[in-house]
């Protein structure tokens, strides 16, 4: 008996808004990659688009994320509506999928992934189904945006800690401080408010400032 072989690709991507994610093998570009919006903002969008040669069938849902010991859980929401929520995309053709918020607003960003699945299609013997699945951040802005990020320096060998103490997300491109050696320590990561990041190498004493998305933020002290 022949074995069908499916591969799920859970794509996280980490780029500008306006670029787009492109799976490698898998003719399937979503763009942008992340969604933010702020309190004046019910509505928002991400174009879908086959670079391939066959149509493939598409499925939109939105799910509620919670950090728990580090790690995204999700659960099942009904604080979008989504539109198109299932269609069929033909080859060289592009299709917006939208969605309404209707949720609450908090004085905690709130976080929620928009998952642009390919449906798999019907395989024949030997046949290899590439099944694309992205899971777009989608941030709702709190009622008033406090960023804030606390650097713990290592102390009896355990590292250095960056914590986002604030109510949104950040994204930290470096670590800065006036004339400290040897220049700007590079992060590159994004922290959800409660986040941790463990820093894999010593941080200068002179270390005083973040460079985030936000823009420049002073870091404080446990």
């Amino acid at each position: 008996m022949t074995r069908h072989l499916q591969w799920l690709l859970a794509l996280g991507c980490l780029l500008p808004a306006g670029a787009a994610c492109m799976a490698t093998g898998i003719p399937i570009a979503v763009s942008p990659v992340s969604v933010k919006m702020d309190t004046a903002t019910e509505y928002g969008g991400v174009e879908v688009s086959n670079r391939g040669e066959q149509a493939t069938g598409i499925q939109a849902e939105i799910v509620r994320v919670h950090w728990v010991d580090g790690q995204e859980r999700y659960e099942p929401t009904a604080d979008f509506v989504v539109s198109p929520p299932t269609f069929r995309l033909q080859p060289g053709k592009n299709r917006m999928v939208r969605f309404r918020y209707s949720g609450p607003r908090e004085d905690m960003e709130r976080f929620y992934r928009l998952y642009i699945r390919q449906l798999p299609e019907a395989s024949t013997a030997g046949q290899v189904n590439m099944v694309f699945n992205l899971g777009i951040p989608v941030f709702i802005a709190p009622h008033q945006a406090r960023p804030a990020l606390v650097l713990t320096p290592s102390s009896g060998g355990a590292p250095a800690e960056l914590s986002n103490t604030g109510n949104v997300t950040l994204s930290v491109a470096h670590l800065e401080g006036k004339d400290c050696p040897p220049g700007p320590l590079k992060v590159a990561s994004r922290l959800s408010p409660r986040q941790k990041l463990v820093l894999k190498t010593d941080v200068p004493g002179c270390t005083t400032a973040a460079l985030t998305d936000r823009g420049l933020i002073p870091l404080a002290t446990p």
